[in-house]
C-alpha cells in the first residue's frame, strides 16, 4: 500500500509574519551594505563610520592630604600681679613701697602709657607678681670682656629724703647723664663717696644698680664720715651748677621747650621776663611780689638769688591775666580785659606788652562748676603761648572743687593739667605733690586758698615758713624759673 502524498501544510499567520519581518530586514542590510561599497561621489569626504563604546567613568584615587606639622604654640607666659586702686593723696612711690618695690620700674613697665608724676583717684595700678620681669634697658655693646666691678671695700648708708620720691640716678655726676631710673622716697642706699668739689654721690641702690644722685635728697645716717676716694674725684663745676637742674615735682625739659624760646626770641620776647596767669591765688601780694620788695629769706636755697636777679621787676608785677574769680574762659575772654588792653583777651594783652619768656600759669580752681569746658579752654591756653613764643608752665593746684562742689571725677582738673603737659611737651610743676603734705594741705579753711604765716614773710624759706601753702609756692615757683634760666635761657650761666 503507497504512502499518501502529505499536503503542504500552511504556517499559522503569526510565524508567516516573523518570516516577512526577517526577510525584509536582511533585504535592507543587504542594500545598505552595498551603498556603502559604492564609490563616493566626486567631491565628497568619505567619511567611514566605526561603532563606538562609551568611555569608562574614571574612578578617582582617594586623595590623602599631604602631613602637614602643626606649629606648636608655645604659651605667653602670664607675668603673676594683682591690681591696686589708687586712694586720696596716693603717689606712684607710696604705692611701690607698699608693695616692697626699690624703684618705679616694675611698675611702670606694668602700666604702658602711666604718668608716674600724677594719678588719678580711682584709676587701677597693675602691680607685678615675682615672676615679672621688666624689659631691659638697652645697652651699649661693649667691644671687649670686662671684669665684674669689685665690690666697694667701704661705704656708708643713707637714704632718700621723705618728700624726695622721683629722685632720679643718673649714669654719671652731671644732670646731663643718662637717667638710670627713678628711686622712692626712704630708698637704702650704700654710698660709696661724694664726687670732689661737687654734690654729686656715688651710691648702690638695692637692687645693685650703681650710680650718681644729687647728695640735697639724700639722708646720711648717724656722724659718720662720707669715704673719699680719687675715682670719684671730678672737675669743679661752674657756680651756677651748685644749684639743682631737676626736682621731684618737676617734669624733664623736653627739646621742644628750646624751639618754644627760640620762637620767643625772634618775636622780640625779653629772655628775663616772665608772666602770671592765674586766679586770686596768683594775685595775691603774699605770691613772689616779695622777692622784688625784698622780704625775702632764701635760707639753704641761696643758689636761687642769680635767678632773683636774672627776673628782677617781674615778680611784682601786676598781670592783666591773674585777677580774682578767673577761670580758663575768662583768661581769653576780651570782656575781662583791663580797658587798656583795646580789645584783646587778658591772656594775649599780658603777652603783647611783657614780651615774656614764661608763663607760670596755674588755673583751675575757678572751673569748679564748668569743669566740662576746662581741657578745651586749657589747650587754647597753650597753644597761644606757644604760638606767641613763652614757655607754658602748667601748674597743678592745691584743691579739688570741681568734685566737691561738681560732678566731676576726683583730681580731673589736675589729671589734665597733666596730660595737657605731657601731650604739648611743656614744663609741669606738680604743687599738689608738694602741698599736700603740709599741714591742711598748704591752705585755709576753705580748702583752696593758700596760707601763710601772719608776719607775711611768705618769702622766707626756713623750716618753720616752709610748713605754708604761699611759701611752697614761692619756693618752686623759683626753682621752675631757676631751671628754665640756666637750661633753656641763658645755659651754662
Amino acid at each position: 500500500m503507497q504512502p499518501r502524498p502529505r499536503s503542504p501544510r500552511t504556517p499559522p499567520p503569526a510565524v508567516a509574519l516573523l518570516f516577512a519581518l526577517l526577510a525584509f530586514t536582511g533585504a535592507a542590510l543587504i542594500a545598505q551594505a552595498l551603498r556603502r561599497a559604492a564609490p563616493a561621489p566626486p567631491g565628497a569626504i568619505a567619511v567611514t563610520l566605526y561603532p563606538t563604546r562609551p568611555l569608562p567613568t574614571p574612578r578617582l584615587m582617594p586623595q590623602i592630604a599631604a602631613p602637614t606639622e602643626t606649629p606648636t604654640i608655645e604659651p605667653t607666659p602670664t607675668p603673676r600681679a594683682t591690681q591696686y586702686v589708687v586712694q586720696p593723696n596716693d603717689t606712684l612711690w607710696d604705692i611701690a613701697i607698699r608693695f616692697g618695690f626699690a624703684t618705679l620700674d616694675p611698675i611702670i613697665a606694668a602700666n604702658p602709657g602711666i604718668n608716674p608724676d600724677f594719678l588719678s583717684l580711682g584709676q587701677v595700678i597693675n602691680i607685678p607678681g615675682v615672676d615679672f620681669v621688666p624689659p631691659p634697658r638697652p645697652r651699649p655693646t661693649a667691644t671687649w670682656a670686662q671684669p665684674p666691678a669689685p665690690a666697694p671695700a667701704y661705704f656708708v648708708m643713707g637714704q632718700v629724703l621723705p618728700d624726695a620720691g622721683g629722685l632720679r640716678l643718673r649714669a654719671g655726676p652731671s644732670y646731663e647723664s643718662r637717667v638710670i631710673t627713678r628711686l622712692g622716697p626712704n630708698t637704702a642706699l650704700k654710698i660709696l663717696g661724694q664726687v670732689a668739689g661737687q654734690n654729686w654721690l656715688k651710691v648702690i641702690t638695692p637692687n645693685g644698680t650703681e650710680g650718681y644722685v644729687d647728695a640735697r635728697y639724700v639722708s646720711i645716717g648717724g656722724a659718720m664720715t662720707l669715704p673719699t676716694s680719687p675715682a670719684l674725684d671730678a672737675p669743679s663745676p661752674p657756680e651756677a651748677a651748685a644749684g639743682p637742674l631737676e626736682y621731684p615735682y618737676l617734669s624733664d625739659i623736653s627739646p621742644r621747650v628750646y624751639q618754644i624760646f627760640q620762637v620767643g626770641q625772634a618775636r622780640g620776647n625779653r629772655p628775663n621776663a616772665f608772666s602770671v596767669v592765674g586766679d586770686s591765688n596768683s594775685q595775691h601780694p603774699a605770691f613772689l611780689k616779695p622777692f622784688d620788695w625784698g622780704n625775702y629769706n632764701l635760707g639753704n636755697y641761696a643758689y636761687l638769688q642769680p635767678t632773683l636777679d636774672f627776673f628782677r621787676g617781674s615778680f611784682a608785677h601786676d598781670s592783666p591775666a591773674a585777677a580774682g574769680g578767673f577761670n580758663t574762659a575768662k583768661v581769653l575772654d576780651p570782656a575781662y580785659a583791663p580797658a587798656y588792653c583795646n580789645g584783646q583777651s587778658p591772656l594775649e594783652c599780658e603777652y603783647n606788652r611783657t614780651r615774656p619768656s614764661v608763663a607760670l600759669i596755674l588755673l583751675g580752681t575757678g572751673d569748679q562748676h564748668t569743669w566740662q569746658d576746662f581741657e578745651s579752654n586749657y589747650r587754647r591756653i597753650i597753644e597761644i603761648s606757644i604760638k606767641m613764643g613763652v614757655i607754658p608752665v602748667l601748674i597743678t593746684k592745691a584743691d579739688d572743687l570741681e568734685s566737691r562742689d561738681n560732678s566731676a571725677p576726683y583730681g580731673y582738673i589736675n589729671g589734665k593739667i597733666a596730660q595737657l603737659a605731657s601731650e604739648y611737651q611743656v614744663p609741669l610743676l606738680n604743687l599738689r605733690q608738694v602741698v599736700q603734705r603740709l599741714p591742711n594741705g598748704g591752705t585755709i579753711g576753705d580748702g583752696f586758698h593758700y596760707n601763710y604765716p601772719g608776719d607775711n614773710r611768705s618769702a622766707w624759706f626756713t623750716p618753720d615758713y616752709l610748713q605754708y601753702g604761699y611759701n611752697q609756692r614761692n619756693l618752686t615757683a623759683l626753682q621752675v624759673l631757676d631751671v628754665l634760666r640756666r637750661k633753656v635761657i641763658r645755659p651754662g650761666t
